[in-house]
């Protein structure tokens, strides 16, 4: 089966008055109709994977790659008409925090509306109908209700509800969640998770999932890449994310709490040049 997204030698890199940062350096993976997990620290270039994908790297931002191709179009060659056109109709981020996303003086509704509307050809009333289908898709109990708030207006767990209704709601064939669950309480992160499961296995869609949670990754996910100064390292089956071998990722998974022990004093990671070489 093709794979629906293909990444090759990814590089990102971006210049400053001090030198070029490379944030991101020779990543390749490949992704079916999966749920991948990409973990690692801060700084680390995950989210900066996701970006290059996704077409939002900043402007003076540069990315080079061997091969971009997502179901067979070059992401590489594509122009930014046609980079808005994948953006949300074919390919759809949610990002970490609700309240940095959403449009502030606009209704949650609107902004659903308006997503559906620059994609398809629909009219409003249709628009609506489908927005309140989507709202009620992610279990949010009052569509009605919440299709007329403001961002401000609801919980951070009904926001990230309402920004993933957002993103799914032109149908993509892949969705990019970064930290989609990090601002969340536990027991909203697991509706959240439940959710994505959901749609991922009912839509057939492919999933990037963005996380330092190295816990939830492996419960989550089918398959973890580990990156590290804008590399991978280690890339395993998230159920056997407890054998890894690298140094850098049983230093992470050493760090991790656990319930009845004490830990004096506690791990800290041991951080060897070689690691980014």
């Amino acid at each position: 089966m093709r794979a629906l997204l293909d990444v090759e030698d990814l590089r990102v890199s971006f210049p400053t008055r001090t030198g070029v940062i490379e944030a991101v350096r020779g990543v390749s993976f490949t992704l079916g109709r999966e749920r991948l997990g990409i973990v690692g620290e801060s700084g680390s270039g995950k989210s900066q994977t996701g970006r290059a994908i996704m077409g939002l790297t900043a402007e003076h931002g540069v990315i080079a790659a061997g091969k971009l191709d997502f179901n067979g179009t070059d992401l590489l060659k594509a122009s930014k008409a046609e980079r808005r056109a994948l953006r949300g109709k074919r390919i759809a981020m949610v990002l970490q925090d609700p309240k940095y996303s959403l449009n502030p003086v606009m209704t949650i509704g609107r902004q659903i509306v308006e997503t559906l509307r620059t994609h398809e050809p629909v009219g409003r009333a249709e628009a609506k109908r489908r927005a309140l289908d989507m709202l009620a898709a992610v279990q949010i109990r009052d569509p009605e209700r919440v299709f007329g708030l403001y961002p401000h207006e609801v919980s951070g767990g009904m926001g990230q509800r309402a920004m993933i209704a957002m993103m799914l709601i032109a149908g993509p064939e892949l969705l990019i969640a970064d930290e989609p669950t990090s601002a969340l309480d536990v027991t909203v992160q697991l509706d959240v998770l439940g959710i994505l499961n959901h749609l991922v296995a009912e839509r057939g869609m492919g999933l990037i999932f963005i996380s330092h949670d190295l816990r939830l990754v492996s419960s989550f996910c089918d398959r973890v890449i580990v990156m590290y100064a804008g590399r991978i390292v280690e890339e395993l089956p998230a159920a056997r994310l407890s054998d890894a071998q690298h140094p850098y990722t049983r230093g992470l998974l050493n760090c991790m709490p656990e319930i009845g022990t004490e830990r004096h004093p506690l791990p800290v990671l041991d951080r060897k040049p070689e690691w980014k070489t």
